[in-house]
């Protein structure tokens, strides 16, 4: 699984141009079952992204399509994690190889 974390690198009302864009792209995302979640970070200086397990290839290839990133008005730090326990009803979205869904 993947936290992916955005940090603004241009003004706000350069963000606050493309948010609309941006929302389609990740609900376009949640609908392919790639994010669990996803929000602003507080202060607002960026977002975060959980990511479900995938390679790391196909992620970069999803954040690459972030209208954020085509406008280059952000940075991404991406933490990549083994998910060894969730949630029943997170495990669906972890490895399916390592990931022991416990209470």
């Amino acid at each position: 699984m993947f936290v992916v974390l955005l940090q603004y690198t241009a003004p706000e009302s350069d963000i606050d141009a493309q948010l609309v864009d941006h929302y389609e792209w990740v609900t376009q995302h949640y609908d392919a079952g790639d994010f669990i979640a996803a929000g602003h970070r507080h202060p607002r200086n960026g977002a975060v992204i959980i990511a479900r397990a995938m390679s790391r290839g196909r992620l970069d290839a999803i954040l690459a399509t972030d209208p954020f990133a085509l406008h280059k008005l952000v940075r991404y730090e991406v933490v990549e994690f083994q998910a060894l326990r969730t949630i029943p009803e997170l495990a669906a979205y972890a490895d399916p190889l390592t990931t022991v869904a416990q209470r």
